[in-house]
């Protein structure tokens, strides 16, 4: 008894000599330090441009009226440009300028004699012989050259207008289809009879595009595009060959699968690894909004839903993205973040353009912001909410009338593996992973460009 009584007292004067010594110090309790977060910019770049590739001719157009006829798809917005080499010379070539003929005004094909929107061009990769006076005494001409491409290199190695007039060596028209919806070109030899040079016109390349400089630009040394080989040589095939590369999954690494508008886009930071707008093989989640953006392109909803969230942040754009232009948003971000996007490929009933459903990771391993990055893991997805008319064509899809269609009889949002191309005639376009990533070495459907910069 004795024992515990002392135990107890001791415990006791501990306790008051403790009491007492806290009284006496000055207690200092470390606050926690606030992370502030980072800024980072978002681009997100309406890449759509080669949508649509043919080879001009077989062999030389040696007579006059000789002629070359191509058919070729095109939809409103897009842009012609085409190529043909002058054989009799060291690197000159028939073409248009480097931002190619308007193929529409409005709801009207351009039609008729085009021969005033193409030129005689020199590709600036070859030293000029006098060809078009002394032919014969050359040495380096495509039909007198030992060899392709063994001529010296020219002094000036910009492409550039001759000046010349183009009716002396060919003339150029455009006709139009409306039952086939089929453009033709046509390419007519001019007489060159009692000239020093005869003047062939080799077969070519045509290409349908949006954005400028498709196949050369003026004031600029030829591209590393296989060009080269058609100015010289008078062969379409290198060129051909690297607008229909394939990417490592075996889809295109550089023709577009569709023209299309992208929608105002929405852009939300997030934490975790998983989206709260969607969740891939699976039904859209919740009255979201994710159905007006994929449907109708409208990203008020979605934007009005992921800020009511916990640690989310949203942010929209307001205006429709069309080829070759960009929406910039600028975000701020703390390590964990996530960051993720979504915007509506326009020319569908119901698809949309986003990354995988984890996000995009802004910090590494450390907590450190990553500094400038280009984002490849962006992927067509399908909302299952509409039935899919095809690309571009149906009355469902907003820029043709928008009106109501049958439910999708599969009601998951998934990628999109494979699109038959009507637009242009291309056929079926797969991509097992439904990449819509520029320059992505998978290859796939080539719509945006995804980048990343840290801002502060």
């Amino acid at each position: 008894m004795k024992t515990k009584i002392l135990s107890l007292a001791l415990l006791s004067a501990l306790a008051f000599t403790s009491c007492n010594d806290n009284e006496n110090l000055n207690v200092q309790v470390e606050q926690p330090v606030e992370v502030q977060p980072t800024t980072f910019r978002l681009k997100l770049r309406n890449a759509i441009n080669y949508l649509n590739v043919k080879k001009i001719g077989d062999a030389p157009l040696t007579q006059t009226g000789q002629t070359f006829t191509v058919d070729f798809k095109a939809t409103q917005g897009t842009y012609l440009s085409f190529a043909n080499m002058f054989a009799q010379s060291n690197d000159w070539f028939f073409g248009t300028d480097s931002r190619g003929i308007k193929l529409w005004e409005g709801s009207t094909p351009t039609t008729g004699d085009i021969t005033s929107k193409i030129g005689v061009y020199d590709a600036g990769t070859e030293q000029d012989e006098d060809f078009l006076n002394n032919f014969p005494s050359t040495i380096y001409t495509a039909p007198r050259q030992a060899a392709p491409n063994s001529g010296p290199a020219d002094s000036n190695n910009l492409v550039r207008n001759t000046g010349r007039n183009i009716r002396n060596y060919e003339t150029a028209s455009l006709s139009y289809n409306e039952s086939t919806k089929m453009f033709t070109l046509t390419i007519t030899k001019a007489n060159r009879e009692a000239a020093h040079n005869p003047g062939f016109v080799t077969p070519g390349i045509l290409v349908v595009h949006t954005l400028d400089n498709a196949l050369y630009e003026v004031g600029a040394p030829v591209k590393a595009n296989g060009f080269e080989g058609l100015a010289e040589d008078g062969s379409p095939a290198a060129i051909y060959n690297w607008f229909t590369e394939e990417g490592t999954a075996g889809a295109p690494l550089r023709l577009s699968s569709s023209w299309s508008v992208l929608s105002p886009a929405l852009a939300y930071v997030h934490q975790g690894d998983q989206s709260p707008l969607f969740t891939n093989n699976a039904p859209i989640m919740s009255d979201n909004g994710l159905e007006e953006l994929a449907e109708d392109g409208s990203n008020d909803k979605a934007f009005t839903y992921l800020n009511a969230m916990e640690n989310v942040t949203a942010y929209k754009g307001d205006e429709p993205i069309t080829p070759g232009k960009e929406v910039t948003f600028e975000i701020q971000a703390r390590p964990g973040d996530k960051l993720n996007f979504a915007t509506m490929l326009i020319s569908s009933n119901d698809w949309f353009i986003s990354n995988n459903q984890k996000g995009i990771a802004l910090f590494d391993e450390n907590g450190e912001p990553k500094t400038e990055f280009v984002v490849n893991k962006n992927y067509l997805y399908d909302s299952g909410t509409e039935i899919d008319q095809i690309v571009g064509l149906g009355n469902g899809q907003p820029m043709r009338g928008n009106v109501t269609v049958a439910d999708d009889n599969n009601t998951n949002v998934r990628r999109v593996t494979s699109l038959e191309d009507v637009q242009f005639g291309k056929g079926v376009i797969s991509s097992a992973a439904g990449v819509t990533q520029h320059r992505e070495v998978r290859g796939g459907y080539n719509l945006i460009e995804v980048t990343i910069e840290k801002v502060n």
